[in-house]
């Protein structure tokens, strides 16, 4: 299903939607610095607090070129533009698919990074090689349907029950799906998966015996994760120059 053409007003922003929509994208661009940065694939939104459906960053720019709120564009759940920038990606059944099944979450990135990717291609579930696989309540499942592009909302709502209680997901031979119930957490996600990702891979190919925390230690560690959330987002930030978007060039 492909989205809608610009046929309506768009709707006016208030100034808490704008605040979070701009902080959005200061997220987008930390990924793209944090290992998520794959040309202008992948995207980020944020459900629409008024229940109209969900913003999602606009088609055709990277995370890193996402600079501000009108980067982003309002669509129902069935893909229909309600407002915002001009196009939506096509892969928006992702983003719609969990935000339905998942009433407790408020923001959706898929993205590619490299290590995240090449674990998609895994059988084995990602083990917590340190801390940064202790942000996860338990081994992010993966979905094996297909490896192409999800462009089907039926494949949306697929993501979305594979992706059960989790805050992670692997696309198999594709990329990654993270989310949060805020900004923060779903950009911590982000960047904690890439490196529990790289952690995997690097020690499974050293071929030294190695082990992982039990279940009980691994909840512990994860009941803990969120306690430094806003902190951690600042300090990605301030490393973006202050977290300032780069200059307009339009």
């Amino acid at each position: 299903m492909s989205v809608a053409s610009k046929d309506s007003v768009p709707p006016p922003l208030a100034p808490p939607l704008t605040t979070a929509l701009d902080r959005l994208a200061l997220g987008c661009r930390i990924l793209e610095k944090e290992g998520h940065a794959c040309r202008t694939l992948g995207h980020a939104s944020l459900r629409d607090p008024d229940g109209r459906g969900l913003w999602i960053k606009r088609w055709g720019i990277s995370f890193g070129e996402t600079r501000d709120a009108a980067d982003f564009v309002l669509i129902d759940f069935d893909g229909r533009r309600l407002g915002g920038a001009d196009r939506a990606p096509s892969e928006w059944p992702i983003h719609a698919g969990v935000l339905k099944k998942r009433p407790d979450i408020a923001v959706v990135v898929h993205s590619h990074p490299f290590y995240g990717r090449v674990f998609s291609a895994a059988t084995e579930p990602l083990r917590p090689v340190s801390n940064s696989g202790n942000w996860f309540p338990s081994p992010p499942p993966r979905f094996e349907t297909t490896s192409e592009l999800i462009r089907d909302p039926a494949l949306g709502d697929a993501i979305g029950d594979c992706l059960g209680d989790n805050f992670a997901i692997f696309l198999r031979n594709h990329g990654v799906v993270f989310c949060g119930r805020s900004i923060e957490q779903a950009v911590l996600m982000g960047i904690q998966l890439e490196e529990a990702c790289r952690e995997h891979l690097l020690i499974a190919a050293s071929g030294l015996a190695w082990d992982y925390p039990g279940d009980e230690e691994r909840a512990r560690k994860f009941s803990a994760s969120g306690t430094t959330l806003t902190v951690s987002f600042d300090h990605f930030a301030r490393e973006l120059d202050g977290g300032l978007p780069p200059p307009r060039k339009d």
